[in-house]
């Protein structure tokens, strides 16, 4: 079978390191949710949605700088990513934040970064 790659737009990034694709799902609930006083929780979900948290170890600056480019300042952008939830590779909306790029390396034409890693959420919920 194929292997199928991150892609951001139409930009196909290297593949992340082997701990650096984590998913999470986050809930949103109504206000009125909370514990009664004996501690049972009443809770009224709105929506959940997904996220995920990427990270490259050792990535030239010229990837991270093209990878980068699609996501950073963007309202949004097209993410193919694997949906655990739905459990198929697909294409939805996603904007990104929490950028860390800690340098390796500075030396010219040999400038690296320890890491790029960032979140990308997802614009709609499941």
């Amino acid at each position: 079978m194929a292997q199928n790659h991150l892609k951001f737009g139409t930009y196909t990034a290297q593949d992340v390191d082997e701990d650096g694709y984590k998913i999470a799902i986050a809930t949103t609930s109504t206000d009125n949710s909370g514990r009664l006083m004996r501690g049972d929780m009443k809770n009224s979900v709105l929506f959940s949605t997904e996220a995920y948290n990427l990270k490259w170890t050792d990535i030239p600056v010229m990837q991270a700088s093209n990878i980068l480019n699609q996501v950073v300042n963007k309202n949004e952008f097209d993410f193919f990513h694997f949906n655990l939830y739905t459990c198929r590779w697909e294409n939805s909306r996603f904007y990104a934040a929490n950028f860390n790029a800690p340098v390796l390396c500075l030396k010219e034409g040999e400038e690296k970064l320890d890491e790029l890693s960032f979140q990308v959420t997802s614009i709609h919920p499941l």
